[in-house]
C-alpha cells in the first residue's frame, strides 16, 4: 500500500511539473517575462503541496482539522490539486494527439537534406500563419480549460457533501405479497476519516432514521484508510435503527489496514450486523427474506475472482442444505458491482453495491452516458441494472476518495421499495 501511495504521489508530481513548465514556456513568449518569474510561479506549487504533505506526515490520514483550518488551508489545497490535475490531463492529451504527427518529423530530421527541407517549409509565410493560428487556438483553449478546471473544482468541493435522497421502486419477480412494500435504505462508501468526520456522519444517521425503512444496508467502505477511524462511525451510527435490522459488508478500503479490527468495532459498538461471507434470514409477515453479504478484499480487483469464489461457496452450501433458500427472495450486499454478470447467473433478486461513487467527478453526463474514470473500468456505474431475474442497484455513496470533490455526482442515500 505504501508503494501504491508513493507511485500515485510521483504521478501527481509529474503532472504538476508538466503544468509548471508549460506555463513558464508560455510566459517566456510574452513581453512581461523575467527570469525571476519562474521562482514566483513555483511558490503556489510549493505552498500547497509541501504544507499538506507535512500535515499528513505529522497527523496522519485521519487528521481532523478545525473548521477554520479546513476553510482557509485545506479547501484551497483541494481546489489547487484537482484543477492542476485536470489541466495536466488536458496538456498530456494534446501531446498524445500530436505524437503520431511529430514522430515522422523527428525521424526525418535525422537526415540533413530532409532537415533543411522541413526547416525551409516552416519558414514559408503561409505555414507561419497557420502555425500562429494553431498556437493561438491551443493557447485560448488551454486558458478556457484552466478556467473551467478551477471553477469546476471550486464548485465540486463546495458541493461534495450536498447529498440527495432518492426513492426507487425495484420489481422482484415472484415476490410474495407479504413482502411487497418492504423498504430498504441504502448508503455506501462512507469513508470515515479525513474527509468525513463524526459530525457529518451523525447528520447522515439522522437522515437514515427519518426514512423509517424496514431494513438498512451499507455495502462497504466504512473507513477511508485508517482502521481506527471506524470508531467515529460507530459513535455516529450508534442510534441508527430499522425494524428488521441494519446490515453491512466490508469494502476494499476496510481492508487497507486491519479488516478484522473494523469488523469487530462495527459488530460490538454499533447496531450494524456485518455479513462476512454469511447470511441472515428475516421473517416478515411469515415470509423469509435472505440477507447475504460478502467481503470485498483489498486485492479483489475488477475481475473479483476471490469475491465471487466466496459467494459461490456460500450459494452452493445454502442451495444444498436450506430448502427455503431456493424459493425465497435474496438480497446480496456486495461492495463492487463488477461481478453482476456472474451473480445474475445465480438469480439473486437484488444486489446492493457501491464503490464507484457514480464516477465522483463526471465532466460530462447525459442520460446514461457518464464520462468519468469509473466508466473506464466498468459499465456498472450508478443506478438500477437488470439481467434476467436479477436486479442491482449501485449507489453513488456519501463519501469521497482522492479529494473531497464531486462534480455532476452528488452523494446519495436511497430508499428502495420492493414491488
Amino acid at each position: 500500500m505504501k508503494l501504491f501511495f508513493s507511485f500515485t504521489f510521483l504521478i501527481l508530481l509529474g503532472l504538476q511539473a508538466l503544468v509548471y513548465f508549460t506555463f513558464i514556456n508560455y510566459w517566456k513568449t510574452t513581453k512581461f517575462y523575467k527570469p525571476s518569474h519562474r521562482w514566483w510561479v513555483l511558490v503556489p506549487f510549493l505552498l500547497f503541496d509541501l504544507s499538506m504533505i507535512t500535515v499528513n506526515l505529522i497527523w496522519g490520514r485521519s487528521f481532523a482539522p478545525p473548521d477554520w483550518f479546513r476553510t482557509f488551508f485545506m479547501y484551497p489545497f483541494y481546489v489547487w490539486m484537482a484543477a492542476t490535475f485536470f489541466i495536466a490531463v488536458w496538456l498530456l492529451l494534446g501531446k498524445v494527439i500530436k505524437l503520431p504527427f511529430q514522430i515522422p518529423i523527428w525521424i526525418a530530421k535525422i537526415f540533413k537534406p530532409l532537415r533543411h527541407k522541413i526547416n525551409s517549409v516552416k519558414e514559408k509565410k503561409a505555414v507561419k500563419t497557420v502555425d500562429l493560428s494553431r498556437r493561438k487556438f491551443v493557447r485560448y483553449a488551454t486558458m478556457g480549460i484552466s478556467t473551467y478546471a478551477f471553477a469546476g473544482a471550486t464548485y465540486g468541493m463546495l458541493k461534495h457533501d450536498a447529498y440527495e435522497v432518492d426513492y426507487k421502486n425495484i420489481t422482484i419477480e415472484n415476490l410474495p405479497p407479504e413482502l411487497r412494500g418492504t423498504t430498504i435504505t441504502l448508503l455506501s462508501d462512507i469513508h470515515a476519516g479525513q474527509y468525513m468526520n463524526e459530525k457529518e456522519m451523525r447528520e447522515y444517521a439522522d437522515v437514515i432514521n427519518s426514512l423509517e425503512s424496514d431494513i438498512v444496508c451499507i455495502p462497504g467502505d466504512f473507513v477511508n484508510f485508517e482502521s481506527k477511524d471506524v470508531h467515529m462511525l460507530t459513535n455516529a451510527f450508534r442510534d441508527v435503527k430499522a425494524k428488521h435490522g441494519v446490515y453491512g459488508s466490508l469494502g476494499n478500503h476496510d481492508f487497507f489496514q486491519d479488516a478484522d479490527y473494523v469488523a469487530k468495532a462495527l459488530n460490538n459498538e454499533s447496531p450494524i450486523q456485518l455479513l462476512r461471507n454469511e447470511h441472515r434470514v428475516i421473517s416478515i409477515k411469515g415470509k423469509e427474506l435472505y440477507m447475504l453479504g460478502i467481503d470485498d478484499t483489498q486485492g479483489s480487483g475488477a475481475k473479483m475472482e476471490e469475491v465471487l469464489k466466496y459467494y459461490g461457496a456460500m450459494d452452493e452450501y445454502l442451495r444444498n442444505n436450506d430448502p427455503k433458500f431456493n424459493t425465497s427472495p435474496k438480497v446480496l450486499l456486495c461492495h463492487k458491482p463488477y461481478g453482476f454478470d456472474t451473480l445474475a447467473t445465480k438469480e439473486i433478486d437484488l444486489v446492493l453495491s457501491g464503490h464507484t461513487h457514480g464516477g465522483q467527478v463526471v465532466p460530462i453526463k447525459f442520460g446514461n452516458f457518464n464520462l468519468s474514470f469509473a466508466a473506464t473500468v466498468s459499465k456498472y456505474i450508478e443506478g438500477i441494472y437488470k439481467i434476467g431475474k436479477s436486479n442491482m442497484y449501485v449507489s453513488r455513496g456519501i463519501g469521497s476518495v482522492g479529494l473531497p470533490i464531486r462534480i455532476n455526482c452528488p452523494p446519495e442515500i436511497t430508499k428502495i421499495t420492493l414491488v
